[in-house]
């Protein structure tokens, strides 16, 4: 009975993160979402239960089915393996949302300031229930600026590059939401913590980069410069945390 539980809040809440991801990026409030297809505005059973819209008949993405799958499977796995120090309870928020920012930032390469502000309010609950309040203030001034010197030193790589092309380059390696939510990751990290969670992120990242590379060799598709999204990468960084000695 337990399992059935957490498969149905698992699914419940990917449905709140599809929905959020949907909307959030195109108008950064609360508001009904609208077919990608033909720009049709959804009824609440619409965009639930029906699968498709009703005008021209388009299903959801990929990405609605995966998120529904992968949330719950996740959702079962950390009834069993929680977050450490904390239950299934007080893991699932803190899950659900880094993965809402995930979602968005794969699909849209961007991080909201929506978002931030919440990531902040999350950061500063778990860390300071994680670590004394300086320790964790510490773990998110350090993870920003560790973060804000890489994207200032992406931005004067780009300056550089395109003055020897003599070519503009518009994909940049990092934003600045990377910076913010580098900060309210290591609020939860807490200063003891946060150089693990960042070198756990670049192993992470160079990991992805180098099986990305063999893949778009062997298919023949390399781009120079291809942007990849980093917000994954911290969020497993910082999960993987809680699971380490």
């Amino acid at each position: 009975m337990n399992l059935v539980l957490y498969i149905i809040v698992g699914a419940a809440i990917c449905l709140l993160l599809n929905y959020l991801a949907d909307v959030l990026p195109e108008t950064r409030k609360f508001s009904r979402p609208v077919c990608k297809q033909c720009g049709k505005t959804f009824t609440v059973k619409e965009y639930l239960f029906s699968f498709h819209c009703p005008e021209c008949k388009a299903k959801p993405g990929r990405r609605y089915w995966i998120v529904l799958v992968l949330g719950m499977v996740i959702s079962v796995l950390l009834a069993y393996f929680p977050l450490k120090t904390f239950t299934y309870w007080q893991s699932l928020p803190l899950v659900a949302f880094l993965g809402l920012v995930l979602i968005i930032d794969i699909e849209h390469h961007a991080v909201l300031f929506e978002t931030d502000f919440i990531g902040l309010v999350f950061g500063l609950i778990y860390g300071l229930s994680l670590h004394k309040p300086l320790e964790a203030i510490l773990g998110g001034v350090v993870g920003a600026a560790a973060m804000f010197l890489l994207y200032m030193g992406g931005i004067l790589f780009n300056r550089v590059l395109s003055r020897i092309r003599k070519q503009e380059i518009e994909e940049v390696a990092l934003g600045f939401g990377d910076v913010i939510v580098c900060g309210y990751l290591g609020l939860i990290a807490g200063i003891q913590h946060v150089a693990g969670f960042l070198l756990l992120a670049v192993i992470f990242s160079g990991i992805f980069a180098i099986c990305y590379l063999i893949f778009k060799a062997i298919t023949r598709k390399y781009s120079a410069f291809t942007a990849i999204p980093y917000v994954p990468f911290l969020v497993l960084g910082l999960l993987t945390l809680f699971y380490l000695p």
